[in-house]
């Protein structure tokens, strides 16, 4: 009887702990869009090197247009998925926006869903007309392979 009687306040003690680490429990889930649109700038074609920053962010090093004999970098402004093409020389095809030419907009809407409480939603947005480390944009439009090696 005794042991009857243990083993029924273990099973509740049991359920009662597992019922308070459920209510504890709050599951939450964050969602970001983010919208890059460049507006006006010059249309270009420039070949270069590209490269993957440790943030994620794209650059066209070692960048000569066809109009410029000088070397310049580019801060890549595209949705498409260029991690293939790092570490080749490429041609991009595309809007460049300077300090004269065009502005880049940067529009992020985060929401985060709370279960069983208040959710959020926060809204960014910005404008410029350069990027990481003070670099042009460039809108890829296309690229292409020119060597797998920017060596």
């Amino acid at each position: 009887m005794t042991r009857t009687r243990l083993t029924a306040v273990a099973l509740g003690l049991a359920a009662v702990c597992t019922a308070g680490l459920t209510a504890q429990t709050q599951e939450t889930q964050t969602t970001t869009k983010t919208k890059v649109e460049i507006k006006g700038g010059k249309n270009v074609t420039v070949t270069g090197c590209l490269e993957q920053r440790s943030n994620g962010d794209y650059v066209l090093a070692d960048a000569r247009d066809s109009s410029r004999s000088e070397q310049s970098q580019y801060a890549l402004v595209t949705s498409q998925d260029l991690s293939k093409h790092v570490g080749e020389r490429v041609e991009i095809k595309g809007k460049a926006v300077t300090n004269t030419d065009g502005k880049v907009s940067i529009e992020s809407k985060t929401k985060t869903e709370v279960e069983n409480g208040d959710d959020r939603e926060t809204q960014t947005k910005s404008e410029g007309t350069s990027g990481a480390v003070d670099m042009p944009y460039l809108g890829v439009h296309s690229i292409k392979m020119l060597s797998s090696s920017c060596r």
